[in-house]
């Protein structure tokens, strides 16, 4: 007991700073502005069907050896003063990661304080995404677009695309109404304006949106990927969950040709799995087939 406590008065500098550093750990996960730690499973799903941001905090050589598909790095040194690089991601999921959890659960208060609604700290950090077998890369990537503008609330998003259709609308019916009004008065209509409403009416309604579907699992990574350049493109497609569905597997399997996922197929015909639809990109195949290459 007495040596315990010579130690205690001998070391008192370091227990004291053990002490702060295990208040401020707490603090991050339970006090106010705390962030929600999550799995390697549960920062999986948030990506793929949240669209979360990835804010990797790490140094910059730790980012070089590898990290999370399409992250974002700032490291934590840095951040205070980069947060303005974020702004746009205020109203999405954020989920933050490091080597353990430390310096992403610091991280991650700094963000709540600074008004960001759904934080998230990775629990283990990349130490538990590799245990989990879930893969890094070394390609710089390109992170997910933010839910909404930060300084732009959603119902003035929604208001700005209402008005622009009401003003498109209302120019078609200007057109419509200028080119009964030159046919009144018997005179030839602009070259430009000679085709019938009723025929320009015919084609807009018949432009072909093809139907993308794709195929998927859970916890799958290469899912993610191709579901996130699939949402870069800007493109309504069908996810079909095949996990633990072994009539769903079977059905691509025969569509496909194989019994991986992703597997994705447009207007019914197969293009690709992950790294199919990443080569058709950069050979600039995709747009194409996805009908972004269409006027």
């Amino acid at each position: 007991m007495q040596q315990l406590s010579a130690f205690f008065v001998t070391n008192w500098p370091l227990l004291l700073a053990l002490i702060i550093i295990l208040f401020m750990l707490v603090r991050s996960y339970v006090g106010p502005g705390a962030s929600k730690p999550v799995s390697p499973m549960e920062l999986l799903q948030l990506i793929n069907h949240q669209n979360a941001l990835v804010l990797d905090v790490r140094t910059d050589k730790e980012h070089r050896d590898g990290h999370i598909i399409n992250s974002m790095h700032i490291p934590v040194s840095r951040l205070t003063d980069q947060l303005s690089q974020l702004a746009a991601y205020k109203h999405s999921s954020v989920v933050v990661v490091c080597r353990n959890g430390a310096r992403s659960a610091q991280a991650a208060g700094t963000l709540r304080k600074a008004g960001f609604e759904q934080v998230h700290n990775l629990a283990g950090g990349i130490t538990a995404w590799q245990n989990a077998n879930m893969p890094l890369t070394t390609e710089k990537g390109k992170p997910p677009k933010p839910a909404v503008d930060a300084d732009e609330p959603t119902d003035k998003t929604e208001e700005k695309k209402t008005v622009k259709k009401e003003a498109k609308a209302k120019k078609k019916a200007r057109e419509r109404k200028e080119r009964e009004e030159t046919k009144a008065i018997g005179q030839d209509a602009p070259a430009d304006e000679q085709t019938p409403p009723e025929e320009t009416e015919q084609t807009e309604e018949t432009t072909h949106s093809p139907e993308i579907t794709i195929y998927t699992a859970a916890h799958c990574p290469f899912c993610v990927r191709a579901i996130q350049l699939l949402k870069d493109k800007g493109v309504a497609y069908i996810e079909i969950d095949v996990g633990g569905e072994p009539e769903l597997r079977e059905e691509m399997t025969q569509k496909a040709g194989a019994d991986s996922v992703p597997q994705i197929f447009v207007d019914g015909k197969h293009i690709g799995d992950c790294e199919g639809i990443h080569a058709l990109d950069a050979q600039g195949k995709l747009d194409e087939l996805l009908g972004n290459g269409q006027s």
